[in-house]
C-alpha cells in the first residue's frame, strides 16, 4: 500500500514539474516594421501594417501570416539571420 501511494506521489510531483517548464524567448533582436523587439517570446503578434517587413536577427525561424490571429496562409518564412517584406496581418515568433 505505501509503494502505491509512494508512486501516486512521484507521478504527480514529476506532472506538476513538467507543467512548471517557462515559456522559450528567442535570443536576439527582431526588427517588425522598424520597430525592435529584444528576445521575443514565442506567439503570435498583430503586424501594425502591411506589408509587414522582417529582419530576423534572432535564433528562430518567424512565420508572417496573411490574416490576424496567425490565421490564413503564411505568405512568409524567416529564417535567422534573413529579412523578407511580405503582405500580413499578423506573425509567429517561435
Amino acid at each position: 500500500m505505501r509503494r502505491r501511494i509512494f508512486a501516486t506521489v512521484l507521478l504527480a510531483a514529476a506532472g506538476l514539474f513538467a507543467l512548471a517548464v517557462p515559456a522559450q524567448a528567442a535570443t536576439g533582436v527582431l526588427v517588425v516594421n522598424g520597430v525592435p523587439h529584444e528576445n521575443p517570446q514565442r506567439g503570435c503578434y498583430p503586424a501594425s501594417r502591411s506589408p509587414v517587413s522582417v529582419e530576423n536577427f534572432t535564433d528562430v525561424t518567424v512565420l508572417v501570416h496573411a490574416a490576424a490571429d496567425c490565421r490564413g496562409p503564411v505568405t512568409a518564412q524567416v529564417e535567422p539571420g534573413q529579412s523578407a517584406t511580405a503582405v500580413g496581418g499578423s506573425y509567429f515568433v517561435f
